[in-house]
Order: C-alpha cells, then sequence, then structure tokens
C-alpha cells in the first residue's frame, strides 16, 4: 500500500499566488531605441519606400543607413562592409538607397563618397526616435 505524500502544497500555492500576480500585468514594453527595435523599423520603412526589394537586402540597407548615425560620409566600401555583405550585394543595396532619395553622392578627390540627404536625414532620425516620417519630397 502506498504511503500519503507528507510534504506541503504550500511551494505549490505560492507559485499559483504568483502567476495569479503577474497575470494581469502588461507585457513587458521592449526599448524602443533598442538596436533590433530600430533595425525592424528601418526594415518596415524601406519595404514601404522600395516595395520590390527582399527582406535580405532591406537589412543590408538598413545596416547601411544606421552607419551614418557614427559617419558623415561613407563609400561604396565602407557601406558593404558596414552591412557584412560583399561589394556586389552592397551596390545594389546603396544604389537603391540613391533612387529612394536617401543617399546622395559626391566625388571627394578619387573616391564617391556617398551621404544622406537633406530628406534623409530628416527620415533617419525620425525613425531613430520612433516619430512620424517626414512625407518624402515630390520629385
Amino acid at each position: 500500500m502506498a504511503t500519503p505524500a507528507t510534504s506541503s502544497i504550500e511551494p505549490l500555492l505560492d507559485g499559483l499566488a504568483d502567476r495569479i500576480a503577474r497575470r494581469d500585468l502588461p507585457p513587458p514594453v521592449a526599448d524602443p531605441y533598442a538596436p533590433a527595435q530600430v533595425m525592424k523599423r528601418l526594415s518596415a520603412a524601406l519595404k514601404v519606400l522600395d516595395p520590390v526589394r527582399n527582406r535580405r537586402g532591406r537589412h543590408s540597407q538598413g545596416k547601411m543607413l544606421l552607419q551614418y548615425l557614427e559617419h558623415e560620409a561613407q563609400t561604396a566600401a565602407d557601406l558593404a562592409r558596414a552591412a557584412g555583405i560583399g561589394r556586389v550585394a552592397g551596390s545594389r543595396a546603396h544604389g537603391q538607397l540613391v533612387a529612394v532619395g536617401l543617399l546622395r553622392w559626391a566625388y571627394e578627390g578619387p573616391r564617391r563618397v556617398y551621404r544622406l540627404t537633406r530628406w534623409g536625414e530628416d527620415w533617419l532620425l525620425a525613425l531613430g526616435r520612433n516619430e512620424r516620417l517626414p512625407e518624402r519630397p515630390a520629385g
């Protein structure tokens, strides 16, 4: 014949009480400035600007754009290196950022250097701060 359990169920009741206390709490809010959250917003905003691009291309473009938080001007090789992609894929990615109006380029000595456009600066700042994005300029 089995002997009855002599241990107390009090720890189990305490666990249930803890679960009940937590059930009505709101879910934890993610930090809007965390890099993963900024990249998620970048990807969503880039999808609107360039719906043809795939998710991997938007991720590369987002990593390239984040470099402009630290640096004012970047060469194509620097942008590709920052995104962790090859030069050909990087060329396609930053070329499309120029086409949508976020980047512009100019020669500085023998190198072609890319910078954010005026709208690109406003757009990236608003996106990073999780604010309303500025309207895309006509033209």
